[in-house]
């Protein structure tokens, strides 16, 4: 009888899953402990993505909400989906092409993005970027997939354009979405996976995820 396989993280208990952030074969106990705390799980693990289906976000009051002061009515929503989509994805693919990118990267971008938009609307030009290499980085990726975008829109002989107020208001908007919607792991991505499903034709495409020992 050939001997059982143990798991590639506590080398105890018998293997019982393919966990992707290990290359590996590893236990269900591991994998519910050490998701997200040590490995690094990739958005297309079905254990992720069936764990984030049933876990309660962490609690957030709704009067700490970013930015109170902008509001965001359904009806706004409804005249930007093109661009709030556009938004999502570009989101998304920016956060995913970027090694080691969580939620709370994805947060901090989108804090100095809203800063930076802020400034626009007082007559001047200065990007804010975040300290952290890995939210600047998904930050530039963002911001990038904007320009181009508008680019898009005008060349297309687009009169309106992207107005800084609709654009500010969008990523307040998906901000308030990662306030609510965060499960407080160290590594947590369930914002992430969130915005993935909001995007349902998005393809995702992201480096290989690690263990951090």
């Amino acid at each position: 009888m050939p001997e059982p396989i143990l798991c590639k993280i506590c080398g105890k208990r018998r293997a019982k899953r393919r966990c992707p952030a290990v290359d590996g074969d590893i236990c269900t106990i591991c994998c519910g402990t050490e998701r997200e705390v040590s490995l690094s799980c990739p958005l297309a693990c079905e254990y992720l993505q069936e764990a984030h289906r049933h876990e309660k976000p962490a609690p957030f009051p709704e009067q700490q909400l970013s930015n109170r002061d902008i509001e965001v009515t359904e009806e706004f929503l409804q005249t930007q989906e093109e661009l709030l989509l556009f938004c999502v994805y570009s989101l998304v693919q920016a956060a995913v092409r970027t090694p080691g990118a969580i939620d709370a990267d994805v947060m901090a971008a989108l804090e100095a993005l809203i800063q930076t938009r802020r400034t626009m609307q007082s007559g001047l030009v200065y990007e804010t970027r975040p300290e952290n290499s890995v939210a600047a980085a998904v930050q530039r990726a963002f911001s990038a997939s904007l320009d181009d975008f508008e680019k898009a829109q005008s060349e297309r002989g687009s009169l309106s354009g992207i107005r800084n107020s609709e654009l500010l208001a969008l990523l307040v908007f998906l901000h308030r979405i990662g306030q609510q919607n965060q499960n407080g792991r160290p590594r947590g991505r369930m914002f992430l996976d969130l915005l993935r499903q909001m995007a349902p034709d998005l393809g995702v495409e992201e480096s290989a995820p690690s263990i951090i020992l």
